[in-house]
């Protein structure tokens, strides 16, 4: 089994990549932060917002492991699944469990884009979970890279330096999407 691996900052185009990926390798994707949506905050009963988000999964991390997240998302894999693809990576200790697991069979991809286009991205989107403000945004982009966090807290820009490639997601759409069709033939 090859495991593509997700990581980037808020707004730069992970959800595009991953949609390229399954749609063109007809394969299924789990998204770490839908594994916290669905399991632990519709018990608690909690109003999805990406700071809950980003608390969930640093509490998860602290009183489990750094890899909990990963792990959780192997275990959703089928054994027949010949690619599966995971979004969403924030933490090193998630890469280190994936490589452990499947050593030369897993590919981190990352994807990065300017902070200002990233804001745009992200207030043109509109989704209930995501900062409205520049301040916000800047804070959870500031947090999600590993400003001021704990070992076991978000620290997407160590993923990013982790990553076998990283896309830079600041032309147009076409150009970027001419940048993920050339990853998807060398996979």
């Amino acid at each position: 089994m090859k495991v593509i691996g997700l990581t980037g900052t808020i707004g730069s185009g992970k959800d595009f990549v991953r949609e390229m990926l399954e749609k063109s390798l007809g394969v299924t994707s789990v998204r770490l932060s839908d594994l916290l949506d669905t399991s632990v905050l519709k018990k608690r009963k909690i109003t999805l917002t990406r700071n809950i988000q980003q608390n969930l999964g640093d509490e998860l991390r602290q009183k489990y492991g750094t890899h909990v997240l990963a792990k959780i998302a192997v275990d959703f894999m089928k054994p027949t699944d010949k690619i599966k693809v995971i979004d969403g990576i924030r933490n090193p200790g998630e890469i280190e469990f994936l490589k452990n697991m499947f050593g030369e069979n897993f590919e981190l991809i990352a994807v990065d884009a300017p902070q200002k286009v990233r804001f745009e991205r992200v207030v043109k989107r509109s989704r209930l979970s995501d900062p409205k403000t520049w301040e916000e945004f800047v804070a959870v982009d500031e947090r999600d890279q590993g400003k001021d966090q704990p070992p076991y807290g978000q620290q997407v820009g160590k993923c990013i330096e982790m990553a076998d490639v990283v896309l830079q997601n600041d032309g147009t759409m076409e150009d970027f999407q001419k940048k993920v069709e050339e990853i998807i033939n060398t996979l």
